[in-house]
């Protein structure tokens, strides 16, 4: 098994609430029927229920649970150039996957050449350092992140290779010619703020003020237009567990 199919293998975030991370960027419901690449789709569960509200969806990985012979998933080394036409795909997926690949920004150069000229990003990943975190540095607990340390996961095998700060996202975007049309940024789940003893304007107040430090996720809407409108920003004061 190759790296990336070892990684796969590690995964724990492709459950249910894989719709909760994409559906406040666009309307998947009553918006129009898009042909999707679904990057780092795992065993294809938001392939599935992107497909099920109407949408083209090509889920692309290498992964155990993939079904064979199936032309709505490629099983595919994602490190490596993706067997895709160009300008084919009105948008590409990939959440909670740029953090496993050794060089993430891969992923921004082939979703931007599978993209047509109008199609988007969305692009996902955990905040590693969040304040709770830093915390856990600070103790000398290690990088593995504080809502992973329940599956047992050690430094010699975390699944994690890459660690995104705010700006380093925004620069590595730039880089690759894609632009946030929205960003989305979500209070960390279970912190050291529990959710239940501080009320929700407390939470925005902190999570819009101090986005690296309290969002604990962050997931982008990117668009190629060179000079797109404003960056929208979403705040979420609380999310499903897993979000």
């Amino acid at each position: 098994m190759d790296q990336t199919a070892w990684h796969q293998s590690k995964k724990t975030f492709h459950d249910i609430n894989s719709y909760e991370k994409v559906k406040r960027l666009l309307d998947f419901e009553q918006g129009k029927k898009l042909k999707i690449l679904d990057v780092g789709c795992g065993p294809g569960i938001l392939s599935n229920y992107l497909r099920n509200l109407g949408h083209t969806v090509v889920g692309l990985d290498i992964h155990p649970d993939l079904p064979a012979n199936d032309p709505n998933f490629i099983n595919c080394d994602i490190n490596l150039p993706w067997p895709i036409e160009n300008s084919s795909f009105d948008l590409v997926i990939t959440t909670d996957v740029p953090e496993h690949v050794y060089d993430p920004a891969h992923i921004l150069r082939e979703a931007k050449r599978v993209v047509n000229s109008d199609g988007k990003l969305i692009f996902g990943v955990p905040n590693h350092f969040d304040l709770r975190q830093r915390f856990r540095s600070l103790l000398g607990k290690g990088i593995i992140h504080w809502d992973h340390v329940r599956f047992g996961e050690n430094a010699w095998n975390y699944a994690h290779i890459r660690f995104f700060s705010l700006p380093e996202l925004y620069s590595v975007f730039q880089a690759n010619g894609w632009n946030p049309k929205i960003s989305q940024f979500n209070f960390m789940g279970c912190g050291i703020i529990p959710t239940r003893f501080t009320p929700a304007f407390f939470r925005l107040f902190l999570l819009k003020s101090w986005p690296n430090l309290f969002s604990g996720k962050f997931i982008f809407l990117l668009s190629k237009e060179t000079n797109p409108t404003n960056n929208t920003c979403i705040h979420l004061a609380k999310t499903p567990k897993g979000l």
